[in-house]
């Protein structure tokens, strides 16, 4: 069995965390209450803090109620629950207050995931109580009822690997985490990284459809567009673009390419792109550079000690592609896209791009 390690949270609906129903009499109840955090993140003691009240309504918002004085409650999986307290005087008048429980798994449950030679050696850890089993789902088609299960991966693709755990009251919690063949992955992309979608901003724009797209450098190969626009495309959802289609102008080294706002940390990385479409027939190239400036399009193949890794495109799938890339130092790293375009109708539209580091 594991043992839980961390607390409980409460979340409030909004800025206000009391709803109150007020009248005027003066015989009217007040209604107020104390949440108080059980032995497992599912528990809840409901201190009644109440006066001027003859009977009490709780509605836990998991269509069960109590009219107890100070009820304690168990949910039955992690969600957002409204309680609601009625407190009613003699007379019949009525108070009521409302505070939203937030059993955030997130904040209680944490998958591990090691690499074990060519295997990742997976493990949960949550906070106080006790779970009893767990149910994972590897992301790949395959699943495993052991407590720590070991899976092995192809390299190079990441799965989104998912638990669900029940406590030994019964209670039941799910989670997820993102992993490669090396392990689990954090998110790291908006510490390093401006626009990267879903739907990406336009810094310039002509007519309805064609722009430039922000915080992202565009050489001219690339704006050729109409009105000298490039890189962004209203078409399906404001995506990163480049485009030569139905005797369009060619686009030849064309680059769009970011520096990372700061340097990133020694160690394994994966830069993930998810396209709504794409067709190419000549050059696309994903890469990533130790540089300031991506290599032109037809040295990106060579030997060269500042690039850290690459992908080519063609055809028209898959949609979802990843560049996996070491750092042995502390460094800025360049990230874009290099084309040459000169056959007739090739594209690619991008709708989001993430940022990964290999969790230590």
């Amino acid at each position: 069995m594991v043992l839980f390690c961390a607390c409980v949270l409460l979340a409030c609906s909004n800025s206000n965390s009391v709803i109150e129903e007020q009248t005027e009499n003066p015989d009217r109840p007040f209604a107020d209450y104390e949440v108080v955090p059980g032995d497992d993140p599912f528990t809840f003691t409901f201190k009644n803090k109440s006066t001027k009240f003859k009977s009490l309504e709780w509605r836990f918002g998991d269509d069960s109620l109590s009219v107890e004085d100070s009820p304690s409650h168990v949910y039955a999986k992690n969600g957002k629950y409204e309680v609601s307290l009625k407190a009613t005087a003699p007379d019949g008048s009525t108070a009521k207050k409302l505070i939203v429980v937030d059993i955030d798994p997130t904040k209680f449950l944490k998958i591990t995931a090691k690499a074990e030679g060519d295997h990742v050696k997976f493990g949960v850890e949550a906070t106080s109580g006790t779970i009893v089993s767990a149910k994972w789902d590897f992301g790949d088609d395959d699943d495993s009822d052991e407590l720590s299960p070991s899976h092995k991966y192809p390299a190079g693709d990441l799965f989104t690997t998912k638990v669900t755990v029940t406590t030994n009251k019964g209670s039941v919690a799910e989670t997820n985490m993102l992993v490669s063949s090396d392990g689990g992955l954090i998110d790291v992309t908006n510490d390093f990284l401006l626009n990267t979608g879903p739907k990406f901003r336009a810094s310039e724009r002509f007519g309805s459809r064609w722009g430039v797209v922000a915080d992202w450098r565009v050489n001219a190969a690339v704006r050729q567009r109409d009105g000298g626009m490039g890189g962004w495309d209203e078409w399906e959802g404001n995506s990163m673009s480049m485009e030569s289609w139905g005797g369009e102008p060619d686009i030849i080294n064309g680059k769009i390419q970011q520096t990372t706002l700061e340097a990133l940390p020694a160690g394994q990385y994966f830069y993930q792109m998810i396209f709504h479409d794409f067709q190419v027939k000549n050059l696309l190239y994903n890469v990533i550079s130790k540089a300031d400036e991506l290599p032109d399009v037809d040295k990106v193949e060579q030997t060269n000690p500042d690039v850290l890794g690459w992908t080519k495109f063609s055809g028209n799938g898959p949609l979802k592609q990843t560049t996996p890339f070491n750092l042995n130092e502390q460094h800025k790293v360049t990230i874009g896209f290099v084309s040459t375009f000169t056959d007739s109708d090739q594209n690619f539209k991008l709708t989001q791009v993430r940022l990964y580091q290999l969790a230590k």
